[in-house]
């Protein structure tokens, strides 16, 4: 049985591990063109980017381990999709750019050092031997994570928050962008959905279900109940916090008109409130965020690979990927970034069908037929999309799927997916009859 105290830690945990820079970026920038909406659009971007994560963490975590969502399928596409997860959500993509993310928006404008290749190394180097030291000891990372990071996290956070509501910086604005011509709603779901979060979830689940095997919990119902009740106490934190960034988006119209990205509003707005403390408040903030989602995402990764060769088991793993992602991190972030997104168009449709299809598992008549035609349907349409962000999709393809419903909001896959999932449980269900 956990304390209430434990089951806190443990949401404050899953919390950090969630709240990675991308996730304070995104939300000020939506806030800021949402204007007088932001609070539908608030609501949008919580639906997808904290619910969809909290169920599939939920749905991880009951299994045991990430690599539970694809059983069903043949081992080489199992081995395909797994190894290309981890390693886009880890040490190939993901991870350079969160460090570069803690080294262009936290540490640069701290002024310290200049801004060349042999600061970022060192940056870089020293970020995340401070994560491998975490890494190397995976029993502690709850309490490292949930006990110290997160709660310095979270103050500086709660501080900035309380400043914001008690003295915005403007008038809340009327809508621009996307949010002037379509509902509020609609544009913070799709905003959610780009933060995508349930591929980190996937990573996490294995994470929070290890963490309660220390703790001597490993039957599937109480693994479930205890994922629900600290999932609760993360999910109920980050819709806080995504309701503070919006506001602080929507009363940013003083700082955010030349601004590029919601980390430029962010980082004005409380180097207006605070002044030069705000700037080092700034970096601490980034800098445990990402410092809590590099530990969590790597040491998941670590875990995935270590299985295939006895010899080569966590701690190996560990090393790699930190040098791995020292490395990649000094090709910087404008590159990574570009690299990164088609790589996640790829893989994030069928990490969410995944999900769906083990939440109808057992009412699939053929689960088979269901998983490989749905997934393979998916994955098309995904590819296409892939292609089409790296301008690589030939102009007639792209013409045709531009008919689709929900092409314009970058949702092109869903509904043929979902046709296709309801149209082979028809199937499966007359074959049996038969």
């Amino acid at each position: 049985m956990l304390r209430r105290k434990d089951i806190l830690v443990l949401g404050m945990m899953i919390f950090a591990l969630f709240l990675g820079a991308g996730n304070i970026i995104f939300p000020p920038m939506e806030g800021f063109q949402a204007g007088q909406h932001w609070p539908v659009a608030a609501t949008g971007f919580i639906l997808t980017g904290v619910l969809m994560p909290f169920i599939t963490l939920v749905c991880v975590a009951t299994l045991g381990r990430g690599e539970m969502l694809t059983r069903d399928l043949p081992r080489w596409a199992e081995i395909a999709f797994l190894g290309i997860l981890y390693l886009v959500i880890g040490s190939t993509f993901a991870m350079p750019r969160v460090t570069n993310v803690a080294y262009e928006m936290a540490w640069l404008p701290l002024n310290v050092t200049t801004d060349d290749e042999t600061g970022r190394f060192t940056f870089s180097l020293i970020f995340n031997l401070i994560a491998m030291l975490f890494m190397l000891r995976p029993n502690t990372i709850i309490s490292s994570v949930g006990k110290f990071m997160t709660p310095a996290l979270l103050a500086l956070l709660v501080v900035v928050s309380i400043s914001v509501i008690n003295s915005p910086l403007s008038p809340i604005q009327m809508p621009t962008q996307a949010y002037a011509e379509q509902p509020a709603l609609t544009v913070g779901l799709l905003g959610g959905y780009q933060t995508m979060d349930v591929l980190a979830a996937i990573a996490f689940g294995g994470i929070v279900s290890r963490a309660l095997a220390v703790k001597g919990i490993s039957q599937g119902n109480v693994v479930m109940k205890y994922t629900l009740s600290a999932g609760a106490v993360s999910v109920v934190m980050l819709a806080a916090l995504y309701f503070s960034l919006f506001y602080l988006g929507a009363t940013a119209a003083d700082v955010a008109q030349t601004a590029k990205n919601g980390g430029q509003i962010f980082s004005r707005y409380v180097a207006e409130l605070f002044g030069q403390r705000g700037t080092w408040m700034m970096a601490g903030i980034i800098i445990l965020a990402n410092l809590t989602t590099l530990v969590g995402v790597t040491s998941a990764a670590a875990d995935y690979f270590a299985k295939f060769h006895p010899r080569l088991g966590y701690p190996f793993w560990v090393i790699i990927f930190t040098l791995m992602t020292t490395a990649i991190s000094q090709y910087g972030l404008t590159t990574l970034l570009r690299v990164t997104i088609p790589a996640l168009l790829l893989i994030y449709p069928l990490a969410i069908m995944l999900v769906a299809l083990q939440l109808i598992r057992r009412q699939l008549p053929s689960i088979k037929l269901s998983y490989y035609a749905t997934l393979l349907t998916t994955l098309c349409f995904s590819l296409c999309d892939s292609l089409r962000n790296l301008g690589w999709l030939p102009e007639s393809i792209n013409q045709t799927l531009s008919a689709l419903p929900l092409y314009d909001l970058g949702l092109p896959w869903l509904l043929p997916a979902l046709a296709m999932m309801l149209l082979s449980m028809l199937i499966g269900r007359l074959a049996k009859q038969q």
